[in-house]
């Protein structure tokens, strides 16, 4: 047997956290979650698997788009066109009352609004029991694990559907549960969505959450897709297979040792495109450190977001990537002399910067007759200088 385990499509989503873009990286921004449900539909038919489940949130709010629910008809007709049934329950986004009237492809099978199984038989005779239901309101705080039937005896695997999340201390809204309860139920295989990160809560059954197949904003960073899971020696065994079209991808450079603005943007795209993830388009969230050693006027255009708007006209799709935010970080604020007290530092320093105490802090090394002579010859003035120098641009590098 051979399944795809998907859900949390959120068709026509609204991606959050970009502001402007060129209209071209728009439309591909805006169209990734048709593609990547696309993606899935054409792996289910290269694969000829024998089913596809989804775990809820087909759509991104219970008012579907007319090009979503389009287009998810279209992906369900092809689907059908390859003999690949479709099962699905809603989540809390797509939450509605289930009629036997629903307007989908005869191969969609949508589990009801109360826990239900359904049955299928695979061209090998194997028989399947599915079981979950569907959302009626966009809150169920209720733990309804215990409305699942146990194990079928009749069928040879047994699989789980369910949109929720972890039982918490806190409020729970999303048909709230334990992996400890999913166990009892002795299923072969629970399905799980609403959490949009895929994951594995549990090996022995597999219970296991298939993300969303496309990330969404900056928060749902790294690879989504969804699991393919095959029956393997009397177990079924998911493996992960990515599906995202856009990566969202958080990265940190240190500012360049520049001084002019073309070198600045130069030096931030190259060290940008050696760390970008390949074969992905990536949007990318800059964090800079140490901008306070760059000149004022580069730190001035960094921070009022020109070099962001500059950078993000001359970036294309092409490119593979582009720079939705930048976060400039300075080193750590350090004490200036005029926030020092002169008194206490001159007493200090003349205790501090002389021969004597060098050659004492340093008692280990003169043991070798060069090292010796050479630290005898040190200007403890001009130490002093240099580390009045250092503790001014806030840095001590590690080897003083």
């Amino acid at each position: 047997m051979k399944f795809i385990h998907t859900g949390d499509l959120h068709l026509d989503s609204p991606f959050r956290g970009l502001l402007t873009m060129p209209p071209a990286l728009w439309k591909k921004i805006h169209a990734a979650t048709f593609a990547a449900f696309k993606k899935i539909v054409d792996d289910a038919i290269t694969e000829q698997v024998d089913f596809v489940l989804i775990v809820g949130d087909v759509y991104d709010r219970e008012r579907q788009s007319i090009a979503a629910k389009e287009f998810f008809t279209t992906q369900c007709q092809r689907l059908a066109a390859n003999q690949i049934p479709v099962y699905l329950l809603y989540g809390n986004h797509d939450y509605q009352l289930v009629s036997a009237g629903e307007d989908l492809p005869t191969n969609v099978h949508v589990l009801g609004n109360q826990v239900s199984t359904l049955r299928l038989e695979l061209a090998n005779h194997e028989r399947v029991a599915i079981s979950g239901f569907s959302y009626d309101q966009r809150w169920i705080e209720e733990d309804v694990v215990a409305r699942y039937p146990q194990r079928q005896d009749d069928a040879n695997w047994h699989i789980g559907m369910l949109h929720g999340a972890v039982k918490e201390q806190r409020e729970n809204h999303y048909a709230p549960f334990t992996t400890a309860e999913l166990v009892a139920k002795k299923y072969d295989y629970w399905a799980l969505g609403h959490i949009h990160k895929h994951q594995l809560l549990n090996e022995k059954p597999p219970i296991v959450y298939c993300g969303d197949p496309q990330g969404r904003h900056q928060n749902e960073d790294g690879q989504h897709g969804y699991y393919l899971v095959e029956s393997q020696q009397g177990k079924l065994v998911p493996t992960f297979k990515p599906a995202g079209q856009v990566l969202w991808q958080k990265l940190t450079i240190t500012a360049p040792k520049v001084v002019k603005l073309n070198e600045l943007e130069e030096a931030i795209v190259a060290a940008v495109a050696k760390q970008v993830s390949p074969g992905d388009f990536a949007l990318v969230a800059l964090t800079i450190n140490g901008v306070d050693h760059l000149p004022a006027r580069l730190r001035h255009l960094l921070a009022n977001g020109d070099v962001l708007a500059h950078l993000q006209k001359r970036l294309l799709i092409n490119d593979g990537w582009w720079i939705f935010q930048i976060i400039n970080k300075t080193m750590p604020n350090m004490p200036t002399m005029t926030d020092l007290d002169q008194r206490y530092w001159q007493e200090a320093a003349a205790n501090v910067f002389t021969t004597n105490e060098l050659l004492g802090l340093s008692s280990s090394l003169t043991g070798e007759n060069f090292l010796a002579t050479y630290l005898a010859s040190l200007d403890p003035a001009d130490m002093k200088r240099q580390v009045l120098q250092l503790l001014e641009q806030g840095e001590v590098p590690d080897d003083y």
